[in-house]
Formats: C-alpha cells, structure tokens, sequence
C-alpha cells in the first residue's frame, strides 16, 4: 500500500490507471491476509469443514436462483436466549449471510448482518464484528469479492476468538449450524429445481463435511447441548457411507437428506 501511495503522489497523470492498480492490489492482500487467517485457524484450531460461501457460490454458478424465504426469519433473532441456542443460529445466519452476500442481496446482507452480530454480542465474542466491521461491509456492498473477503475472515476471526476463550463447544455449535443450513438450502434449491443434477452433486459433496462433523460430535459425548445435532450428524454419516460424490446421490437419498435436515434445522430455528 505504502508503494501505490508513493506512485499516486509521482505519477499524478496517471490517477485513474494507479487508482484501478491499487484496488487490485489492495484485494490481492487483502486475500494473501484471508489466507493467513484461514491458514492459522485451520493448524491451531483444525477448522473443520469449508466455510458456507464456498456452498453458496457453487449454487450460484450451478444457476440456482436466490430465494429468500428459505432463509431464518431475521425477526426469529431476539428469542434465542440459551448459550447453545445462540451459537447455532449465529452459525444459521453466518449461512443466510453467505448466501446473501453470493447473491449481492444487498438489503437482505445487512439485515442479515445485523441478526448476526446480535447474537456475537450475546455470546460476548470481542472484536469481530465491531462497528469498523459493519461499516466496510456497508462500504462494499457493491462489490461481491470484497465483500465475501470480509464476511469470510470474520468467520474465521469468531472460529478462532471462540477456542481461544475455552469456548470450543460453541464453536462447534456454530459451524455445525452453518452446515446445516447450507444443506438445507442446497435440498430445497435441488427439489425446487425438479433434482437438477448440479444441485444433486453438491449435496453428494457435503461427504467429507457430514463425516468430520459427526467424528468432532464424538468428543462431546453425552453433553446436552451437542445431543440437539449429534443424532442428524451422525445420521448423515450413516447415509453418505452409500453416497460416491464421483457419481452423485439418486433423489431419494436427497429426499431423506432433506427431510432429516429440515427437521433438525426447524428445531433449530424454533
């Protein structure tokens, strides 16, 4: 940054080319940054399944449409009142968020961003999303890449701030409530699709995701709280043993995966 300043105070015929030079530049580092975090998070805290925005964006690029109400109701935000409750359906909205943002949905974003940092507050989780934080989204709601850039390291950030508090049952809670809404998402995109193939082998790629969730459920055996997940993660391990993500999931697996999802994800949401 420090250089583009330098050639922006030189080269002063050449603003609007240094300017479109540093935007890129500025979005090249702030990715090697993304990186970095998600480098530290995964070998620190084994970070366990990829992030919501990488399901959302293969939805989209598999031409599924936006819609919104298939999303937890922003309203449902102030009747989550239980530690477990909280983390997840912040991992709930962090989903809707994802989606949103791959979407550029840019009122449903902030609406979205709002419910989430409601609950982040709740379960007094420091420094991720601050009012600097809601302001660059605010900044950038024009422009996806950034915007995805941002979401996606707060991710990381409460991942992190989480485990490093102790809290590493929360932060468990959290990401298994992201996974489920972005395989709830996925069913219903797929059903409503009439089983378009592409939507089918995405959910036929949350494999490896439903096997390393059911396996961290296993460290908190017998704890309350993770019994509201345990059943429907280890449920999809069992289905997914039957499932080649190389030739995909037939549409009565998906059927089953849908219905046992949506059940839990209901429970979820309240």
């Amino acid at each position: 940054m420090k250089n583009i300043l330098n050639i922006l105070s030189i080269v002063l015929l050449a603003a609007t080319m240094v300017a479109c030079s540093s935007g890129k530049k500025s979005e090249e580092a702030d990715k090697a940054t993304l990186e970095n975090v998600k480098e530290k998070v995964e070998k620190e805290f084994e970070y366990p399944i990829p992030t919501s925005f990488e399901v959302t964006e293969l939805l989209q690029d598999a031409g599924a449409a936006f819609v919104w109400n298939i999303t937890n109701p922003v309203e449902n935000v102030d009747k989550y009142e239980t530690q477990r409750d909280k983390a997840l359906n912040l991992g709930i909205y962090g989903a809707d968020l994802s989606y949103a943002c791959t979407y550029n949905s840019q009122e449903e974003t902030m609406e979205m961003l709002k419910a989430s940092k409601t609950l982040i507050d709740g379960l007094e989780i420091p420094g991720v999303f601050d009012d600097e934080m809601v302001a660059r989204v605010e900044k950038n709601l024009d422009n996806k890449d950034s915007l995805i850039l941002i979401v996606t390291k707060s991710f990381y950030n409460t991942y992190t701030e989480l485990n490093k508090s102790g809290q590493d049952k929360m932060s468990f809670l959290v990401v298994a409530g992201s996974w489920i809404e972005g395989v709830y998402i996925t069913c219903q995109l797929a059903i409503s699709s009439d089983y378009d193939p592409r939507m089918l082998n995405i959910v036929a790629e949350q494999k490896k995701s439903a096997n390393k969730l059911a396996e961290f459920a296993t460290k908190y055996a017998d704890d309350p709280d993770i019994e509201s997940v345990r059943p429907l993660l280890e449920f999809m391990k069992i289905i997914y043993e039957s499932i080649d993500p190389a030739t995909g999931i037939t549409e009565g697996q998906l059927n089953d995966i849908s219905t046992n999802v949506e059940s839990t994800r209901n429970e979820i949401i309240g």
